[in-house]
């Protein structure tokens, strides 16, 4: 994974070092030498990640990570700090300066490069989220982030050590968390629920690891934070954990500050992972949603039909096929005016919606034309879905509001059946139903007219105009 990286050190051997480091690593190094000079670099170079150490000349680490933290290109630029054997205060006060970490000398490299990943590639969600937002604010899709209202639930994961329960205390103690104990059979049965984050004790060396795994295999935790607890002398399971899919680690003895501390921030990162993907599930139903109607559009209701095609030759089953068209919705429109029209087109979705199967799809294509897919449906059953769906148009005219007069409204509807053998496939099956809609249309309209296994015969001169790619705009309201 590459990425720009500052260095802000003091001591050129030190910056040397790592340098050779981190390119080698094929990462893009921009070096400092004071903090004032890191925070120029900063705002030049746009690094993704600073790591700062102790050893400057013209302020404490601890006041730079508070003046980069705010510097990151749209969020907040993550700062590693570097230190010569720091307690579990000074690490607590770094964390609370802004630091994502701190790491002590001699830097262990497979530490950090653990960390360097885990950091950046946090550090794309946030990007790729900022992206998707901005893009949403141009298209007027945007929404304000739901800040944090409700206490956060933490699993802390132990295997009976005594120090266990007064942990869970003293971090609950801190506010913001519910601490819910579990042994590695509760957390993985589901006993724990669906926490916000897990806290991970490995005080034997490395073997809570592959449970670090299972976790992110399981539906109930795939989402959740991970916070590694591991012994002070185990860089190798840390960074192991890291690269796990551990969101944090600990290594050796910690304040309940600290544990409360880097749990909050997990939660909060895990938090903009589920926007980035909220906002992506949202643009994907958007795209394949009328916005009118809210039933599926085109672009979502032609490749399902081609999967439901797919396997009803796999099974031999047969479907059904349904094109509807709203009868003069052209003298709608201009008797009653759009308004109304769309008034119309709505209810009308509303009415098909609610005459069909759970696994029956009804789909606006564009204008008045609405598409039925009937998985699992013969030509007779097809016929008399058809058949029921005219009926409940016509028998009820269409209340558009008090004060206005109801619209009686009919609709045409021509329907086709495969696949059986030596039947078309789904893009000429679909041909066909439109070739029979046209039919029912000049046959005087409010009808079912069948084609393909349903024995009703389609007018030879109709012309063909459908096309899976391009459906055609015509109207059929005259």
């Amino acid at each position: 994974m590459s990425g720009r990286i500052l260095i802000c050190d003091g001591t050129a051997t030190h910056r040397i070092v790592l340098r050779v480091k981190l390119g080698t690593a094929c990462y893009e190094v921009v070096q400092a030498d004071s903090g004032a000079s890191a925070l120029d670099a900063a705002l030049r170079e746009r690094p993704d990640l600073v790591i700062v150490a102790d050893t400057l000349p013209d302020m404490t680490a601890r006041e730079l990570c508070r003046r980069l933290r705010p510097l990151g290109a749209g969020g907040e630029l993550p700062v590693l700090v570097i230190e010569d054997m720091p307690s579990p205060e000074m690490r607590l006060e770094a964390l609370r300066a802004g630091a994502e970490d701190t790491l002590c000398r001699p830097i262990s490299d497979m530490m950090l490069f653990a960390r360097l990943r885990n950091l950046l590639r946090a550090r794309e969600a946030e990007r790729e989220l900022r992206m998707r937002d901005e893009s949403g604010v141009a298209l007027g899709l945007a929404e304000d982030a739901a800040g944090f209202t409700a206490r956060r639930r933490v699993a802390l994961v132990h295997s009976g050590e005594p120090f266990a329960a007064p942990l869970a205390d003293a971090i609950a103690a801190q506010g913001g968390v519910e601490i819910v104990p579990a042994t590695r059979q509760e957390i993985l049965r589901g006993d724990a629920g669906r926490p916000d984050a897990v806290f991970l004790l490995d005080p034997c060396g490395g073997q809570a690891l592959d449970l670090v795994s299972e976790l992110r295999a399981r539906p109930e935790t795939r989402r959740a934070g991970i916070l590694f607890v591991t012994a002070a002398d185990d860089a190798h399971a840390a960074s192991r954990a890291l690269d796990l899919g551990a969101d944090d680690v600990v290594i050796g003895d910690a304040l309940p500050e600290e544990i409360a501390l880097r749990l909050d921030r997990i939660i909060r990162r895990r938090a903009v992972e589920a926007r980035l993907r909220s906002t992506m599930e949202e643009g994907l139903r958007a795209a394949m949603t009328d916005p009118l109607t809210g039933l599926r559009n085109r672009r979502y209701a032609l490749p399902h039909l081609e999967r439901v095609d797919m396997r009803a030759r796999e099974s031999g089953r047969p479907y059904g096929v349904l094109l509807a068209d709203i009868d003069q919705f052209k003298a709608i429109n201009d008797t009653w005016g759009h308004a109304a029209g769309d008034l119309v087109l709505v209810a009308i979705a509303r009415r098909l919606r609610e005459n069909l199967r759970g696994a029956d799809l009804v789909s606006r294509l564009g204008g008045e034309e609405f598409l039925v897919t009937l998985p699992d449906t013969d030509a007779p059953q097809t016929l008399a879905i058809a058949e029921r769906l005219c009926a409940r148009m016509r028998e009820a005219p269409i209340e558009i509001a008090p004060c206005h007069p109801p619209i009686a409204v009919t609709v045409s509807i021509g329907a086709a059946t495969g696949p059986e053998t030596g039947s078309p496939d789904a893009e000429s099956l679909i041909r066909m139903a439109d070739s029979a809609l046209y039919t029912a249309k000049t046959a005087g309209r409010d009808r079912v007219t069948a084609i393909g296994a349903l024995p009703t015969p389609v007018a030879a001169e109709a012309p063909q105009r459908f096309e899976m790619s391009s459906i055609s705009r015509r109207s059929r309201s005259a």
